[in-house]
């Protein structure tokens, strides 16, 4: 037991820094990640400052395709903490490695979602540092491929006399094949290095291995500085890609920053510009060594790729989510906890095409299919699953959305005098089971990637599954950017059956009425200063 609330129960991976460990959050029986600071190095004042500060601004990170630290400390032993969501899936680097490169169009949906949240860090003041295939996680949900952005692993603010103080004198820290000259050469680093290394992994995906194939720092500042990019052409075999895509990397790619796209918005827009003149089998055409997707393979999916490409017109397109992936091996130092038996890698769903015109807001995670002109005002605030489950019948409250008011609750009550339901047992015979202290409930949300909060404290990021106590009443709220909060209360007290699920519909924000002073604009990301912080 950790601190008195979190039981260790296994390692995930170790690293320099320490170790990450599957752990369940006692309180509330939820399942999580939890990093530990390296003995050794919790005794040095430096080290642990730099473990306090990590967690510090990791915690602030509130977006879909960053991952989510829930909580961090110090236990009476002096053992430093912080702790995060458990994910399923594997690196993007397993990925590749198991899969080959990519179609354009996954490898430029996967790169999209990734710059997503990073621009979101940027926003906030934040740095990665080390952003590169291993810290980036590929998930399957809804039959699409979903990333977030892991290991923001060594922080420090980048104000000179505290880098004095926390990195030893001519330290450079991140990966060389990744590494933008500016930091190989233990210069200043701000949001457009990030935007180097995403252009390096993008680059990755695209041919399985890095641009310039730099082993060590030296090499990596060396061949920065001295060498042309690669076309990439030259590293894919049998899937050209357009000479635009070349152009965008010898831009991603500059040596000097001034040069390069100067934020994350730009770095999207100038990628998918890229592609906007190809066709669905140009952006599906899998290079040789490659592995398609059920849904490449499958000409009924390939026929709904191509027929979603003619709808939406592939000259003015997003690349969406493609191929999901199938089981791959766990990389040593992020928090993943492999689904029991893994999937095959030939599950997946077709590809998604969005329009441009949304460009001008980032894109939510992806929501389960819903046509696209469906009035939200007419929507139902609940889905409630489980009714089969459970046997009986479910009474719904809908709270009708409104501008600022508070959002009326939705309740899902069991009647107390419902009978226990009966469960199918693997022999045929039928059964009455025992009652669970606690029952497992699946929360999801339309659109999904929503923060779960239980009283004042974050549970989970939608979709996600909690085990809750039979014994009382839970009331959550869900809350995403740019939609009206949720409320859901559920009482499990007579709930027959081990699961439970419920799917909440979040209503978008109406806009301000006529003659409200509009909002001012969001405070753009500096591209360097003092305020930034940096993920090392």
């Amino acid at each position: 037991m950790l601190d008195g609330r979190y039981k260790i129960e296994s390692v995930l991976g170790q690293g320099g820094m320490g170790m990450v460990f599957r752990a369940t959050q006692t309180s509330v029986q939820r399942p999580v990640a939890v990093k530990t600071l390296n003995p050794s190095l919790a005794a040095a004042p430096q080290f642990f400052e730099r473990f306090r500060r990590e967690a510090e601004l990791a915690s602030r990170l509130r977006h879909p395709n960053v991952i989510t630290i829930f909580d961090f400390g110090r236990s009476p032993d002096g053992t430093c903490y912080y702790v995060m969501e458990l994910l399923e899936g594997e690196s993007l680097k397993e990925t590749v490695k198991r899969q080959g490169p990519m179609s354009l169009r996954r490898a430029l949906s996967l790169v999209e979602q990734a710059s997503q949240g990073l621009a979101h860090a940027h926003a906030e003041g934040c740095v990665h540092r080390d952003l590169k295939p291993h810290n980036i996680m590929v998930q399957q949900l809804s039959g699409q491929d979903f990333v977030k952005v892991l290991d923001f692993g060594l922080v420090k603010a980048m104000e000179s006399e505290e880098e004095e103080q926390l990195t030893s004198t001519g330290q450079v820290l991140g990966t060389p094949q990744y590494m933008p000259p500016e930091q190989a050469g233990g210069e200043s680093v701000d949001q457009r290095s990030d935007l180097y290394s995403m252009a390096g992994v993008l680059y990755f995906c695209l041919t399985g291995s890095s641009p310039f194939g730099a082993n060590t720092v030296r090499k990596a500042l060396t061949a920065s500085l001295t060498q042309a990019v690669p076309a990439v052409n030259t590293k894919r075999q049998g899937a050209p890609v357009p000479a635009a895509l070349d152009a965008f990397f010898k831009k991603a790619l500059a040596p000097e920053k001034e040069d390069r796209y100067q934020n994350a918005q730009e770095f999207i827009d100038a990628m998918l510009d890229t592609v906007a003149d190809l066709t669905s089998e140009e952006l599906d055409a899998m290079p040789s060594g490659g592995v398609p997707s059920a849904s490449e393979r499958g000409s009924n999916s390939r026929s709904r790729s191509s027929r979603q490409g003619s709808q939406s017109g592939i000259r003015s397109s997003r690349v969406g989510a493609a191929p999901s992936l199938g089981r791959g091996a766990t990389p040593s130092n992020v928090v993943v906890a492999r689904p029991q038996g893994g999937a095959s890698g030939s599950s997946s769903s077709p590809s998604r095409v969005r329009s441009q015109t949304s460009r001008s807001a980032p894109p939510p995670p992806p929501p389960p299919p819903e046509p696209e002109g469906m009035s939200t005002g007419k929507k139902v605030a609940l889905v409630a699953v489980p009714l089969v489950l459970l046997g009986i019948g479910a009474a719904v409250v809908l709270g009708k959305p409104g501008g600022s008011a508070p959002a009326t609750p939705v309740v899902v009550n069991v009647p107390r005098d419902a009978p226990p339901a009966t469960t199918q047992t693997a022999t045929g015979t039928t059964g009455t089971p025992e009652e669970a202290s606690v029952l497992t409930v699946s929360l999801d949300s339309t659109p999904s990637g929503a923060s779960i909060y239980e009283g004042e404290e974050m549970v989970g990021t939608t979709p996600t599954k909690l085990q809750l106590r039979r014994d009382k009443v839970h009331s959550f709220s869900f809350r995403l950017p740019g939609h009206q909060d949720k409320e859901l209360t559920l009482n499990l007290r007579r709930v027959a059956g081990d699961t439970q699920s419920a799917n909440v519909v979040l209503e978008p924000v109406r806009a301000a009425a006529p003659g409200r002073s509009p909002r001012p604009p969001p405070k753009p990301a500096s591209p360097s200063g003092p305020d930034i912080s940096v993920f090392e």
